[in-house]
């Protein structure tokens, strides 16, 4: 993300349309969190910076690899400090850790209720993992929590019988769930198996509870989209960018320090790749090449899963001539949404 001008000038600008302790009062009334989300490179932290330095508050990260550390150019992590925004939920384990929807879930809600709610000020949760935003906001499933024993056991099944011979043991004992997942998923063929072996029921029975989509706060959110050809081009920009800083040798870092078969790298675009170029598979034009087609096929997904969340209030980022603008429309939407609709 290139350099922001936060000058006070713009924010006060943005404050003198709107009452802003009115607007502040009512969502912390209602316990509000605002929520950020949509498909990759549509701009989300820049607007959630904004919003941040608005509200005078701080942000929550939605994305499922910027948890890690030492994953840091690939996941596009940014440091707000310089502009006095802390972000939480960003660096709060190492690669090799398995970081399941239920922790995640587990540690964002307590900080919602420390850092932000006891403090009176406003969540601000911006991120494209879908998944992740509903754990935080939503009682997903009650799932068992994770055996790491049993999990072991798996993993060395896995080692031995290989990962097609697992795929195919989760078609024949869950067959829905394993339609919506990739056969190279080893982390959810993993836990989709030890929920099975552990309750006897199908790790789709957990899940279909998702359906009503009822939020356990109050939530207003805001979907970022944009002309797909331009999502595409901000996409080879990105990517470009993460090369030039340096993403090859946070790669090799990272493989050096013994983590090349962890989930998190095996799973993440822009490490996966990469992988593959160090491991003689591909050459560096070619990896390169995979990272930018696999995160246009990630805007994809992610896109398809947020449309089909009728709670989103979406707001398409090219009609705006600069990301002020922007904001101010998403402020006339918290707005309407706090002092009318939930009256």
């Amino acid at each position: 993300m290139e350099e922001i001008d936060l000058n006070n000038t713009e924010i006060n600008s943005l404050k003198n349309k709107n009452d802003i302790q009115s607007l502040k009062n009512k969502l912390l009334s209602n316990n509000c969190i605002i929520i950020v989300c949509g498909p990759t490179a549509a701009g989300k932290s820049k607007t959630a910076l904004i919003l941040a330095k608005f509200f005078d508050t701080n942000l929550i990260s939605a994305d499922s690899m910027q948890a890690y550390k030492g994953m840091d150019i690939g996941t596009d992590k940014q440091d707000f400090t310089k502009y006095n925004v802390n972000q939480f939920l960003i660096n709060i384990c190492k690669p090799d850790h398995f970081l399941t929807s239920a922790e995640y879930r587990n540690m964002a809600r307590d900080v919602i209720k420390t850092e932000f709610f006891e403090k009176r000020k406003i969540p601000i949760l911006a991120g494209g993992s879908g998944l992740h935003i509903r754990a935080i906001t939503e009682d997903l499933m009650e799932a068992p929590e994770g055996d790491y024993e049993l999990r072991e056991k798996i993993k060395t099944d896995i080692n031995n019988s290989g990962l097609p011979y697992y795929y195919e043991k989760l078609k024949n004992i869950d067959p829905e769930y394993a339609s919506r997942i990739s056969e190279n998923d080893e982390r959810r063929i993993i836990r989709a198996i030890e929920v099975f072996e552990k309750t006897g029921r199908k790790f789709s029975e957990f899940q279909n509870k998702w359906k009503d989509r009822e939020s356990i706060y109050e939530c207003i959110f805001i979907g970022l989209s944009a002309d797909r050809k331009q999502l595409y081009e901000n996409i080879e920009i990105r990517v470009d960018k993460m090369i030039n800083e340096g993403l090859i040798s946070e790669v090799k870092n990272l493989i050096d320090s013994g983590y090349k078969d962890c989930f998190s790298l095996q799973q993440a675009i822009g490490y996966k790749e990469l992988i593959k170029y160090f491991e003689g598979k591909l050459n560096i034009e070619d990896a390169i090449k995979e990272i930018k087609k696999n995160t246009r096929h990630l805007a994809k997904k992610q896109f398809t899963w947020f449309k089909a969340d009728g709670r989103i209030n979406w707001i398409t980022v090219d009609n705006y001539d600069n990301i002020y603008n922007l904001v101010n429309e998403i402020l006339n939407i918290i707005s309407c949404k706090v002092f009318y609709e939930k009256n």
